[in-house]
């Protein structure tokens, strides 16, 4: 699937990952956990702070927005492609709805996270505001050492991954 370029200059690739979530759905699996993450692989992930930051939306019908780059943009808030977040009720959603976001919304020229926004509101899907989720340097920023946020993006290379993840999963200080 071929991808070019979104209206905002990063990769037009809702038509591709629109086939991923095809597959993600055929598989059915998503149904055996309460939430769905797509995460870049240039992401650090701390699954135990993730797993704080949903544990009090379980069984609602959401999504997680995690970047509040432009609060007076009517595209802000939104979810940042490099984790996404996805409860089960809103995969559901998802599986017998996306045949109308594909048929009925102008996403030739969008990104994937900005589709999966555009889809999922559509669908009727809530919103969770959660920041937290997400420390993004594309977004407002990615200090690995605040013991809140539940993933930081992006390093590009093992050695800035692995510094990151070091820093993120230190004991604190005494």
């Amino acid at each position: 699937i071929p991808v070019g370029i979104s209206q905002d200059g990063t990769a037009g690739n809702a038509k591709l990952f629109m086939a991923v979530w095809d597959k993600v759905i055929a598989g059915n699996r998503f149904r055996n956990f309460d939430f769905t993450l797509k995460v870049d692989a240039d992401a650090v992930l701390i699954p135990w702070r993730i797993r704080d930051h949903l544990h009090p939306h379980v069984g609602s019908s959401s999504y997680v927005v995690n970047c509040n780059k432009f609060p007076n943009s009517p595209n802000f808030p939104m979810m940042f492609g490099a984790v996404e977040v996805f409860s089960r009720p809103a995969m559901v959603a998802y599986a017998k709805g996306s045949w109308k976001c594909g048929t009925q919304l102008p996403w030739h020229a969008w990104g994937e996270d900005y589709y999966m926004t555009h889809c999922l509101d559509y669908l009727g899907v809530g919103r969770i505001n959660d920041f937290g989720v997400l420390g993004d340097q594309l977004c407002t920023g990615a200090n690995c050492g605040d013991t809140f946020v539940g993933s930081f993006h992006p390093f590009k290379d093992q050695g800035s991954w692995f510094q990151c993840w070091t820093q993120a999963t230190a004991p604190p200080a005494r």
